[in-house]
């Protein structure tokens, strides 16, 4: 079927049932950009919020044109984007039951930190854990082949605790999702590389934040933490690493069934 062609949410003239609130409008994804092209700041912002209901074609596109657009329009389009990820990610939450560990263990101390959402000792913890099963410590940030070799139980259980203390909203699958949805791959893209920052709100401003400037609290944007883990050790303003360290890290997140 044509990404035109009325889907099963549209609006059709002459047809029986109502559009709901958040499906897709009439005109299909060509429609949609002739609103755009045709409107006000308001007008273009509902136009590219209704163009993310037609997938990958509607992402592509709005991705496309994010770059030239306000503030006020990436703000609109990144807050639209991450809130679909926590959707998606909530749909695997586990419960307390399945995420049980011996005392005084490295888990059990992670888990304690993240259910009191003291979020700045988690990311630190998580750092240090990573680091460690990796062997290292001495150098303090990973590679890519270090993520691609570290245990997918270890990372699966890493990335278990934080969706559920964080209700979906802090993960590395949640940051991943959000990377292939602004155009990330493996080879190193300033562009790619800054609207991954500004959606998780690292890249601020024109400037990347330090570790110490990020925020350690639930009113973080999505995706703003875990910062530490395969994120340390470097400057987040490098994308000649930064790119194909996230893209590493999504098919790893892949090969463990995690997105």
């Amino acid at each position: 079927m044509s990404e035109n062609q009325p889907k099963e949410y549209d609006a059709v003239l002459g047809g029986r049932n109502p559009a709901p609130v958040d499906g897709a409008v009439l005109g299909g994804l060509e429609g949609v950009k002739r609103r755009f092209a045709s409107g006000d700041e308001n007008q273009k912002i509902t136009a590219a919020l209704e163009a993310l209901k037609y997938g990958d074609r509607g992402f592509e596109w709005v991705i496309q044109i994010l770059d030239t657009q306000s503030s006020e329009f990436e703000f609109a389009v990144y807050l639209a984007i991450g809130q679909k990820a926590v959707i998606i990610n909530n749909r695997r939450i586990l419960s307390d039951t399945e995420l049980t560990f011996a005392p005084n263990t490295a888990y059990a101390q992670l888990k304690f930190l993240l259910m009191r959402k003291k979020w700045r000792e988690a990311d630190s913890k998580t750092a240090a854990l990573m680091l460690g099963i990796s062997c290292r410590e001495k150098q303090g940030f990973m590679r890519v082949t270090d993520i691609e070799n570290f245990p997918e139980e270890d990372f699966i259980i890493i990335e278990n605790l934080w969706t559920k203390y964080s209700q979906g909203k802090f993960s590395f699958a949640v940051q991943a999702r959000i990377w292939q949805k602004i155009g990330g791959n493996s080879q190193p893209d300033w562009n790619a590389w800054c609207r991954f920052g500004k959606c998780l709100g690292w890249f601020q401003k024109e400037t990347w934040l330090s570790w110490n400037d990020i925020t350690f609290n639930i009113d973080a944007p999505v995706g703003h933490l875990p910062r530490g883990g395969a994120y340390m050790g470097w400057g987040l303003g490098d994308f000649w690493i930064g790119c194909p360290i996230l893209s590493a890290m999504t098919s790893k997140l892949t090969n463990c069934n995690l997105i």
